[in-house]
Formats: C-alpha cells, structure tokens, sequence
C-alpha cells in the first residue's frame, strides 16, 4: 500500500486536548508496516550487517559460483 493511501484511509484518535494518540489504519498497511519493522530489525543485527560486507568482499575479489540453474545451486550447497 502506497505511503500516501495509508495516509487518507488512517483516523487518528485523539485525547481530551486534541493530540493523537492512537492510530486506527488498514489492516494491510498494518501488516505491511511490521514486515518492514521485522525486516529493519533483521539488516540491524550485527551477523547480518558482517555477512554483507563479507558478501561485498568476495565479490570484489570474485570468490563467486555460477550455476546454470537452481538444483545445480543446491547441489553445490549440501557439498
């Protein structure tokens, strides 16, 4: 869901002083919303930001497979 449909279809709930403090949106654009959370906590994990830029160096200095097809990949990877 674009940023902007979640923006037009969001009602905000608002306290006695006219502040928001609850959001009521779509379902979808909830569930879209903590997919994005859990795949940010995911990339901020330290393992995960190592394995990157290990991933970056090989291919800088072409330790890299090709595989003509996926079964020939898993093949590689139970080796």
């Amino acid at each position: 869901m674009q940023a902007r449909a979640i923006l037009e279809k969001t009602q905000l709930i608002k306290n006695a002083k006219g502040r928001p403090v609850k959001a009521v949106l779509p379902f979808r654009a909830y569930r879209e919303l903590v997919q994005l959370k859990i795949s940010h906590e995911i990339y901020e994990r330290p393992e995960t930001r190592e394995a990157i830029r290990n991933a970056k160096r090989d291919i800088a200095s072409r330790r890299t497979y090709r595989f003509k097809n996926l079964a020939e990949a898993f093949r590689w990877l139970d080796e």
